[in-house]
C-alpha cells in the first residue's frame, strides 16, 4: 500500500504546490499577493488544465487507446501558445511584477508536462523517482513561501528554481524521442481525446470566470481570502480528483491493495465534514470565537462550507473517475459542461440575491452539481424515471406553462416588474420552466443523446467568454455587465440538450402535443374570459391565481406556436375534433387581443399554411376548412370588439371606414419605425471596425434607452461578435439543411411538419423582430423545440439508412 500512496503524493506535490503557497500567503498576512497567485492559477487552469484531456485517467486506464507519447506530443505543440495566452489573461488583473507572472506561469507549464511523465511512472510502477519528486517539491515550496512572506531578496531566485523543478526526477528521454515521431494513429487518438479536452476545457474556463466574477463583485482583498478558503476547504476533494482518486479507482478490483486506503479516506472525510460543520456554525452563530485567528468570519464560513463540499466532491469525483476508467470508455463531456456553466451562472445570482455571504458556498454548490450530473450520466440517479411517460407529460406541461415566480414575492401577480437595466434580481419574474428545464436534464440523463447540443453549448460558451475577455479593459462595471449578459444568453440554450433527450423517449412527439394541448385548453379560455370580465381593450395578464409576464410580446408567440403544433398533430384525430374547433376560436380571439402583431401574423399565416397543406395532400379538406373557419371568424369578431374600445361597450359589428389605419397601419408603422431605429444603431456599431465585427463591444449600450436590438442575432453580434456567433449560425444552418434534405418526409408527416413550421418561424422570423431566445421563458421553448426537431430529423435519417441496408441485403446487394 505504501508504494501505491507514493504516486498520489507525487501528483499532490506537482498539482497543489502553487495552491498551498497561495493558502500560506493568505494565512500569513499577504492576501493581495495570494489573490495574484489565485488569478494566475485560475488563468493557467483555464488553459493548461483545459487541454489536459483527463490524461492521467486515460493513461492509467490502460494507455492502449492513446499512447503516452502522443499526450506529450500534443502538450509540446501547445505549450508556447498556451503560455503566452496565460500571460495575456493574467496581466490585467495581477498587481505583482511581470517577472512574478512569468515565473508562476512557467511553474504551471512545467507541472503540465510533468503530469504525463508521472502518469507513466505510476503505470509502470516506479515508486523511487516518484518519492524523490515529492520530497523535492515539498522542500522548494516551503522555501518559496518563507522567502515571499519575509520579503527576502532571495525570493526571485527561489521562485525561479521552484518554477523549473517539476521536471526534476520525472523526465524520460525515450518518451520525448517517441513524441517527436509522427504517430501512425494520430487521427484515431485525437477522436478519443476531443471529448476529454472539451470536458477539462469547460472546467478550466469556469474556474477562471468565477474568480473574475468574485473579484468584480467583492474586490481584490476579500476575493483573495475567498480563493484561499476555497483551496483550503476543498483540498480534500481536489486531492482525490487529481491525485488519490485515479489510483484508487484503478485498483478498486484488488480489495487487498486498496482497503486500507479506503479506510483512511473515510476517516478523512468524516473529519472534514465534522470540522466543516463546526467552522460554518461558529462563523454564523459565534463569530467572536474565531477572532484570535486574525481572519474574518466570512473567511472561516467559506472554509467550513468548502470542507463540507470537499466530502461531496470526493463522492462526485469517484463517479467521474469510474466513468473515465471504465471498460466502456465513457467520457464526462456533457456532465462537465452542464455542471460548470450552471455554476458560473449561479455565482452572480447568489451574490445579488443573498449577499456576499452566499459566495462562501460556491465550492459546495459546485460539488453538489458535480455529484448530481455525474450520477445522472452514470445512470444511478432517477434511472427508473427516465422512461416513465408521466415524466415526459409533466416536463412538457411545465415548460409551456407561463407561471412566473419572484424571489421576493412568490408567484408573480403583475406587480414589481423589473425594467431593463435594473439589477433587482429579487423582483425579476422567473419562469418555472427554468427550474423544470434543469431538473428534466438530470432526470432524463443519457447526455450522449444530446452530443450535438453539448458541442454547440461548449463552443458558444468558449467563444462568448474569449471575445469578452479579449475586450476587457479595467475589469470593472462593464465587464461585470458583459458577463451577466453572457449568462442571460447561455442559460436558455440548455433547453437544446433537454429537447434532444426528450425526443429519444417513446412517443415523445405525441406526448409533447398532448401536453401543449392541455396547457392551452386551460389557460387560453380563462385568459380570454378574464379579459371579458375586466372589460379591457387588450388581453388581460391576470388569471387571479397568477399573472402572465410578458403577455403582450413573447408568450402570445409561444402560445400560437403551441397551438399550430397541436393543430398539425391532432387535426385528423376524431376525439380532438370538437376540442380543436373550440380551441381554434379561442386562439383567434387570444392572438388578436394580445396586441402582438407577430403573434397575430403567425396565427393567420400558420392556419393558412395548414389549410394549404391539406389541399395539396388532398386529405380531410372539409375538416380543415371547418377548423380554419372557426379561427378566422374569431379573428374577425375580435377585430370588431377591439375597435369598439372594449368587449362589453361594443354596440356595433360594422367596421369603421378607417379601421385599417387605426388597427393595422398605425401600430405596424410605429413598431417598424422603433425597430428600424434600433437596428440602425446596432448594425452601425457591429460593422464599425474589424474588432467590433469579430469580437463585439466591451461597453454595452444603455439598457434603458436600448433594451435590445429587437433582433436576437443582431443583438448577439453587436455584443459578442462573429467569432462567438459561429456555433449558433452553424447549428441553424445545419437545421435548415436537414429540413431541406428531408422536406418530402417532413411535409408528409403531420407532427413533424407542424414542429418544423413552428420551430423555424420562432427561430428565424420571431427572433429577427425581437429577442425571444434571450428571454428565459420563450428562449427555453425555442431551444427545446429545436432540440426535438434536430433529433427527430436525425432519427429519420437513421431509419432511412436502416431501411436502405435492409433493402440491399434482401436484394443481394448488401
Amino acid at each position: 500500500m505504501k508504494s501505491l500512496l507514493v504516486f498520489p503524493a507525487a501528483f499532490m506535490a506537482n498539482t497543489f504546490a502553487l495552491t498551498l503557497v497561495m493558502i500560506g500567503l493568505s494565512l500569513f498576512g499577504k492576501p493581495e499577493l495570494a489573490a495574484d497567485f489565485g488569478i494566475v492559477h485560475g488563468a493557467t487552469v483555464a488553459l493548461f488544465y483545459a487541454f489536459s484531456g483527463n490524461t492521467r485517467s486515460l493513461i492509467l486506464g490502460g494507455g492502449e487507446q492513446v499512447k503516452t507519447s502522443y499526450h506529450l506530443r500534443l502538450r509540446c505543440f501547445m505549450l508556447i501558445p498556451l503560455y503566452l495566452f496565460a500571460v495575456i489573461l493574467s496581466v490585467g488583473l495581477v498587481a505583482s511584477s511581470m517577472w512574478v507572472i512569468l515565473l508562476l506561469i512557467g511553474r504551471r507549464a512545467c507541472e503540465w508536462l510533468a503530469e504525463v511523465f508521472l502518469s507513466e511512472q505510476e503505470r509502470e510502477h516506479l515508486p523511487i523517482p516518484a518519492f524523490m519528486f515529492f520530497l523535492t517539491q515539498g522542500i522548494l515550496s516551503l522555501l518559496v513561501l518563507v522567502t515571499l512572506v519575509l520579503d527576502s531578496f532571495a525570493s526571485y531566485a527561489a521562485l525561479t528554481l521552484w518554477a523549473i523543478s517539476p521536471l526534476f526526477w520525472c523526465m524520460r528521454r525515450d518518451i520525448f524521442a517517441d513524441a517527436l515521431k509522427r504517430p501512425s494513429k494520430g487521427t484515431d487518438y485525437l477522436k478519443v481525446l476531443l471529448p476529454n479536452f472539451g470536458s477539462t476545457a469547460v472546467i478550466g474556463a469556469s474556474v477562471y470566470i468565477i474568480r473574475v466574477f468574485i473579484i468584480l463583485l467583492v474586490g481584490r482583498e476579500i476575493a483573495g481570502d475567498f480563493f484561499s478558503a476555497f483551496a483550503l476547504g476543498g483540498i480534500l476533494g481536489s486531492i482525490f480528483a487529481l491525485a488519490l482518486g485515479p489510483t484508487l479507482v484503478r485498483h478498486e478490483g484488488d480489495s487487498s491493495r486498496v482497503v486500507h486506503m479506503v479506510r483512511i479516506l473515510n476517516c478523512m472525510l468524516a473529519v472534514s465534514f465534522g470540522l466543516g460543520v463546526l467552522l460554518a456554525g461558529l462563523s454564523i452563530f459565534s463569530p467572536d470565537v474565531l477572532l484570535w485567528t486574525g481572519k474574518s468570519s466570512l473567511f472561516w464560513l467559506a472554509v467550513g462550507c468548502s470542507l463540507i463540499g470537499g466530502v461531496v466532491m470526493v463522492r462526485a469525483q469517484r463517479v467521474r473517475l469510474r466513468l473515465l476508467q471504465g471498460a466502456l470508455g465513457k467520457d464526462t463531456f456533457g456532465a462537465d459542461i452542464l455542471t460548470n456553466i450552471l455554476l458560473v451562472g449561479c455565482a452572480p445570482f447568489l451574490y445579488y440575491i443573498l449577499g456576499v455571504e452566499a459566495l462562501s458556498g460556491v465550492y459546495l454548490l459546485g460539488a453538489i452539481l458535480s455529484l448530481v450530473f455525474y450520477s445522472s450520466e452514470a445512470g444511478v440517479l432517477f434511472a427508473r424515471f427516465s422512461k416513465e411517460r408521466w415524466v415526459y407529460y409533466l416536463l412538457a406541461c411545465f415548460i409551456f406553462l407561463p407561471l412566473f415566480l419572484q424571489l421576493s414575492a412568490g408567484i408573480y401577480q403583475g406587480e414589481g416588474t423589473v425594467h431593463s437595466g435594473d439589477v433587482k434580481f429579487a423582483m425579476l419574474p422567473i419562469p418555472i420552466s427554468v427550474l423544470v428545464c434543469y431538473v428534466g436534464i438530470v432526470m432524463l440523463g443519457g447526455f450522449s443523446k444530446a452530443r450535438i447540443s453539448l458541442v454547440f453549448i461548449f463552443f458558444t460558451f468558449v467563444g462568448m467568454f474569449l471575445t469578452s475577455l479579449l475586450l476587457a479593459t479595467d475589469y470593472g462595471l462593464d465587464e461585470r455587465s458583459k458577463l451577466t449578459l453572457l449568462l442571460q444568453y447561455m442559460l436558455p440554450m440548455f433547453a437544446l440538450v433537454l429537447g434532444q433527450q426528450y425526443a429519444s423517449g417513446k412517443d415523445a412527439d405525441l406526448i409533447l402535443a398532448k401536453s401543449i394541448f392541455w396547457v392551452l385548453i386551460v389557460i387560453v379560455p380563462l385568459q380570454v374570459a378574464f379579459t371579458v370580465i375586466e372589460d379591457t381593450r387588450y388581453l388581460s395578464s391576470s388569471l387571479y391565481l397568477f399573472s402572465v409576464y410578458q403577455g403582450a410580446s413573447y408568450v402570445p408567440v409561444v402560445f400560437v406556436g403551441g397551438f399550430l403544433l397541436v393543430l398539425f398533430s391532432f387535426w385528423r384525430e376524431n376525439k380532438y375534433r370538437e376540442a380543436l374547433a373550440a380551441l381554434s376560436f379561442f386562439m383567434g380571439v387570444y392572438a388578436t387581443f394580445s396586441a402582438s402583431l407577430i403573434a397575430l401574423a403567425f396565427f393567420i399565416g400558420g392556419v393558412f399554411l395548414f389549410l394549404a397543406r391539406s389541399f395539396i395532400l388532398r386529405i380531410d379538406i372539409s375538416r380543415a376548412l371547418r377548423i380554419c373557419g372557426f379561427a378566422y371568424v374569431a379573428v374577425f369578431l375580435a377585430f370588431q370588439f377591439w375597435l369598439g374600445g372594449g368587449l362589453l361597450r361594443s354596440k356595433s359589428v360594422a367596421l369603421p371606414h378607417n379601421w385599417s389605419e387605426s388597427f393595422m397601419l398605425t401600430p405596424f408603422r410605429d413598431a417598424l419605425e422603433l425597430r428600424a431605429s434600433h437596428w440602425e444603431v446596432y448594425y452601425t456599431g457591429f460593422i464599425d471596425n474589424i474588432s467590433s465585427f469579430l469580437l463585439g463591444h466591451a461597453h454595452l449600450l444603455d439598457r434603458k434607452m436600448f433594451p435590445s436590438a429587437y433582433n436576437y442575432y443582431l443583438d448577439f453580434l453587436y455584443n459578442f461578435g462573429v467569432i462567438a456567433a459561429l456555433p449558433l449560425l452553424a447549428i441553424i444552418v445545419f437545421a435548415i439543411y436537414k429540413v431541406v434534405v428531408r422536406f418530402a418526409v417532413i411535409f408528409a408527416s403531420d407532427k413533424l411538419c407542424g414542429l418544423t413550421v413552428v420551430t423555424l418561424f420562432m427561430l428565424l422570423v420571431d427572433n429577427s423582430l425581437q429577442v425571444g431566445m434571450r428571454q428565459p421563458y420563450s428562449g427555453i421553448i425555442v431551444f427545446f423545440l429545436l432540440g426535438i426537431l434536430l433529433s427527430s430529423i436525425c432519427r429519420q435519417d437513421g431509419d432511412a439508412l436502416i431501411r436502405s441496408g435492409v433493402v440491399k441485403s434482401e436484394t443481394g446487394l448488401g
